[in-house]
């Protein structure tokens, strides 16, 4: 092909005709621009094909995150409210001070150091963040629910180590020498039927609750950004 117009422009050039020649310069030059254009939009073509693909790929990545979280957040939720119901059973056997029910009492007690613990420490958005993926998800409702899911992460951590707090802070010296953990037997049960007792049991009660809500609240915002993801992924 370039040999073809060298030999075209040769022989204008030989017959001294400057008008076909500028006109033919002029179709040269279109003929550049065209292939350039060209090469650029399959370029472009393969650069948008790439970063579907990636965007594909952390759509679906971060869609098996947030169910491995789902899964998980049923799982402690269902813990929680086991646990919360136990707990309320315990502080109506001391409200009605029911010393029949001690041993039941005591076994409740020393539950109390179980409880439901989701901890999250490294989140789905900050981590698109440091990776640079970020970018790739062109969908603004994805990423401010991702957003909103890490301050929910974050309130469900703080809750779980005011758990563990209350746990090692106030029910761990209340209980000691109160229940040999060996043999289940009460040593000095007017203990767990002291207002001490019942204070805790109040406490964790109520922060059972509050963690309850904010599960369904973190599942809530799961789900949705499940749904949203999929319609992402939905042929167009």
């Amino acid at each position: 092909m370039l040999l073809f117009l060298k030999r075209i422009r040769r022989e204008i050039l030989e017959e001294n005709r400057i008008g076909k020649y500028l006109l033919y310069a002029i179709g040269e030059i279109c003929l550049v621009v065209i292939g350039i254009l060209i090469a650029l939009q399959i370029n472009n073509w393969n650069n948008g094909r790439l970063q579907n693909e990636a965007a594909v790929k952390s759509y679906e990545n971060i869609k098996r995150q947030v169910k491995d979280d789902q899964k998980e957040l049923n799982e402690v939720k269902g813990f929680n409210t086991y646990f919360s119901k136990a707990y309320e059973y315990a502080h109506r056997i001391i409200m009605e001070q029911d010393k029949n029910k001690v041993d039941s009492l005591a076994l409740i007690a020393m539950g109390l150091s179980q409880y439901s613990d989701f901890h999250r420490s490294g989140t789905i958005y900050e981590t698109l963040v440091n990776s640079g993926d970020l970018k790739l998800l062109k969908n603004d409702s994805i990423t401010s629910a991702l957003q909103q899911l890490e301050t929910t992460y974050i309130f469900i951590n703080k809750l779980e180590d005011m758990h563990w707090e209350l746990i090692i802070n106030e029910l761990s010296p209340e209980l000691r020498g109160v229940i040999n953990y060996a043999t289940r037997e009460v040593i000095r049960p007017e203990k767990l039927y002291a207002v001490e007792m019942q204070n805790i049991f109040y406490e964790i009660i109520g922060l059972t609750k509050i963690k309850e809500s904010v599960y369904e609240q973190a599942l809530g915002e799961i789900a949705g950004i499940i749904a949203l993801i999929d319609e992402e992924l939905a042929p167009k």
